[in-house]
């Protein structure tokens, strides 16, 4: 998956117009990140990439680059 082709898939996992979402897009600026967000991009991760997240990962979620990097760890962002 290319960087454009991840933040596609994040921007529509929070249905977020594209341009809007940046690796240095945060948390806060994302109206749909809230606690179904996270619960809604654990359970795709999970169904998508096959990832499971610790809860230590999760808290740590505060920028799309937090997104990103998880992708990049497990080899799923070029």
């Amino acid at each position: 998956m290319t960087l454009l082709e991840a933040l596609e898939w994040i921007a529509n996992l929070f249905e977020e117009a594209v341009e809007k979402i940046k690796p240095e897009t945060t948390r806060d600026e994302i109206d749909a990140w809230d606690s179904l967000g996270v619960l809604t991009l654990i359970a795709a991760l999970d169904e998508k990439f096959n990832i499971v997240m610790t809860e230590k990962e999760i808290e740590e979620l505060k920028k799309v680059n937090d997104i990103l990097d998880i992708l990049r760890r497990n080899g799923k962002l070029e």
